[in-house]
């Protein structure tokens, strides 16, 4: 694949050279249908930096857990998970720049996404049916990460960024610098983050300890900690023949892990404290990308290309003292675990669109060898290789009054590996598994009035088992699960119907979206009915069975003219239900919830008011606990001066959960043992020069 990579490579970059001289230069695009994933019918959000930025450092997940339909699977402040409409892990993609982000996360909750927010340009979710123009397997929806690290049209001015932030609940301290410019008509873009929090407070009596479980009170939640250095270069030349561009991202990233799972016996068989363990986690991933896009004249309007080379690592470590100098030449006592995940992808899209219609054809090809290897013992998953090979279709139409967007794709997904028999060490079986999957999506919108719009969805969206779904054989202590893959597993079949209606009535605008998704083999991890545990932890089994989830997300917002600014308005809420044929509960479905907004600005004033009411969860699966409710008030005032140029200096006052709420994610894990953060104050500037 990377000898593929470097004849691909130099079959782009030669013309592009070439042409690039003596040619007015323009801006180009490369989405699948319509120029940009914004411009999608269905469900979306589109959040800009700036929209988020100024509200203090958090993951991914967390940064967009207040929109309708969206929520955080939390292990932790430094470790989240997005969940669309009640589906998480390998139903919820997230893409950076339109590719999937392959790192280690799809192996485990407790794994960071291994992403930099800092100074991105925006954060696009698509919600339904649409998402299967983005990734194969996306039952739930996409999330996508847009940069501009390969500049797509011509820097006309050096720009350099800075921003700074402080925060009271963890002590943590965050920058961020860019710059793009350009040099001898070649542009160029430098980014660098870094972030540096300690473990964060929590209210008092916030953690729910096991009946009879030793344990000290801290206002604190001990190895909560996380550290995190990015850093992202690109270059990348434009012309009226299209673009060219390569760059290069790398993350380091060390995060506590807060609750583990294991237990020790003392010598009265009582269980033993652990709040002296030093439990951690160490990411490394470095990702290479190439991509560009060639205009033509004929048939073929343009040919949109994208390599991406992606080598991923989390190493799990425990140190009884934290203070304790290790002897790397000797074994811990637990052993350290990685997770590996090396992966080579390459997509070509070809713009066939005409006058009438908007067409393009996309083809994908990606591999990746993941594992999880222990230092003491045998390996969790050995080493498995999974391939896949795609063809799509989209197609963007009108008739008449209606606008049609339709997408067609054929995956094909093949998983190679073996598995260790667990009463018999010496016995290995190897497999070599086909996944044939077809999908297809339409989305429909129609103006029924000048202030009425409608639109409806439908697909059919098949997704192959993963690596872990299919092979997992160990100990998974940060679920606390002894987790075993299954071979027998099929494709998950999720046919999805969305209806969304839009009314607006003298500025004040409804928006009101139904949908209901049934899942054929929905896969889960179903722990042992008796009980049966292997190396002291539950044994939990990816099983199969069919599910239901339905639900709906509405809204009414309005602008207001209030002391020569404007206040806009939001209040929402949205519920999901998820349930197994068999009329159980699937585990871990978030709760409902109502978010309030308001939103205030006057010239350089910006006032952000919001509050998210999430509801008890009593719906439960077998063997989990219900999760009240509460309430989280945050509070975000920033303010804009001019120095060099307009608002080139803007500094921020934030609040998170201001009431200082027992709060806690019921999709998590581990919600009992590891609590939302509690009140947070801080500041943030950026400056632009």
């Amino acid at each position: 694949m990377k000898t593929f990579y470097i004849y691909l490579t130099a079959l782009f970059a030669v013309p592009a050279v070439l042409l690039a001289q003596d040619i007015e230069e323009i801006t180009v695009s490369s989405a699948f249908l319509d120029g940009d994933v914004s411009s999608i019918n269905n469900p979306i959000h589109v959040i800009h930096y700036s929209d988020f930025s100024r509200k203090g450092v958090s993951t991914l997940a967390e940064s967009i857990d207040t929109l309708l339909g969206i929520s955080n699977q939390d292990y932790g402040a430094s470790v989240g998970q997005p969940i669309i409409r009640g589906l998480s892990g390998n139903r919820v993609k997230v893409l950076n720049n339109g590719l999937v982000v392959r790192d280690v996360a799809f192996m485990g909750a407790d794994h960071p996404i291994e992403v930099d927010i800092g100074g991105i340009q925006q954060i696009e979710i698509v919600k339904g049916p649409s998402s299967i123009l983005y990734s194969n397997g996306a039952i739930g929806g996409i999330v996508n990460i847009v940069d501009n690290t390969i500049s797509k049209e011509d820097v006309l001015e050096n720009v350099f960024n800075l921003g700074f932030e402080s925060q009271s609940v963890n002590d943590g301290d965050n920058y961020n610098i860019d710059y793009s410019g350009a040099v001898e008509g070649f542009n160029l873009f430098f980014s660098h983050s870094s972030k540096n929090l300690d473990n964060f407070d929590i209210p008092d009596e916030a953690v729910i300890h096991e009946p009879g479980e030793i344990h000290e009170e801290f206002s604190y939640l001990p190895n909560s900690d996380s550290k995190l250095a990015a850093t992202r270069l690109g270059i990348s030349k434009t012309g009226d023949w299209g673009y060219y561009g390569i760059s290069s991202v790398i993350i380091d990233q060390l995060n506590g892990v807060p609750f583990h799972g294991e237990e020790e016996e003392a010598t009265n068989g009582e269980p033993e404290p652990h709040e002296d363990e030093r439990i951690f986690a160490v990411t490394d991933s470095s990702v290479v990308n190439i991509e560009g896009e060639y205009l033509l004249n004929g048939a073929i309007n343009s040919i949109a290309y994208s390599l991406r080379e992606t080598d991923s690592s989390l190493t799990e470590q425990h140190y009884e003292d934290p203070n304790e100098v290790h002897d790397p030449n000797e074994p811990e006592e637990h052993g350290a675990t990685t997770f590996t995940n090396n992966s080579e992808e390459a997509q070509v899209i070809l713009d066939i669109s005409n006058a009438n219609n908007e067409q393009k054809l996309a083809f994908n090809l990606a591999n990746s060898d993941a594992s999880v290897v222990k230092e003491v013992g045998t390996p969790s998953m050995r080493p498995a290789e999974t391939s896949e090979s795609t063809i799509g279709y989209f197609l963007g139409t009108n008739f008449n009054e209606l606008h049609m967007d339709l997408g067609i794709r054929y995956d094909q997904i093949n998983v190679k590996g073996s598995k260790q028999t667990i009463n018999n060490g010496n016995s290995i079986t190897n497999y070599d598994l086909d996944f044939d999957n077809l999908s297809f999506s339409a989305s429909f919108n129609r103006a029924i009035s000048d202030n009425f719009e409608a639109t409806l969805g439908i697909s059919n969206v098949e997704r192959a088992p993963s690596s872990t779904e299919l092979l997992m054989n160990g100990k998974h202590m940060a679920i606390q699960r002894f987790e075993l893959g299954s071979v027998d597993l099929d494709s998950e079949e999720a046919s999805n119907i969305d209806l969304e209606l839009s009314y607006e009535l003298n500025d004040i605008k409804f928006n009101l979206l139904y949908f209901q998704n049934d899942i054929d083999n929905y896969i889960y991890l179903q722990d042992n009915a008796n009980g049966a545990k292997l190396e002291g932890v539950v044994i939990a089994n990816h099983s199969q069975k069919d599910a239901e989830f339905d639900g709906y997300e509405f809204s009414v917002s309005s602008d207001f003219d209030l002391y020569d600014g404007n206040l806009t308005v939001m209040i929402g809420t949205d519920s999901v239900d998820g349930k197994f044929t068999d009329g159980t509960n699937i585990p871990r479905i978030t709760p409902s919830r109502n978010i309030y907004s308001f939103v205030y600005t006057q010239d350089d004033l910006s006032v952000d008011l919001s509050l998210k009411e999430v509801k008890s969860q009593n719906d439960t699966a077998a063997g989990e606990e219900a999760t009240a409710g509460f309430e989280l008030l945050d509070l975000m005032v920033s303010k804009s001066y001019s120095i060099y140029s307009d608002d080139d200096l803007t500094l921020s006052l934030f609040g998170t959960n201001l009431f200082n709420e027992i709060a806690r994610n019921h999709a998590s894990y581990v919600k009992n043992e590891v609590p939302l953060a509690g009140r947070n104050l801080g500041f943030r500037f950026n400056l632009s020069l």
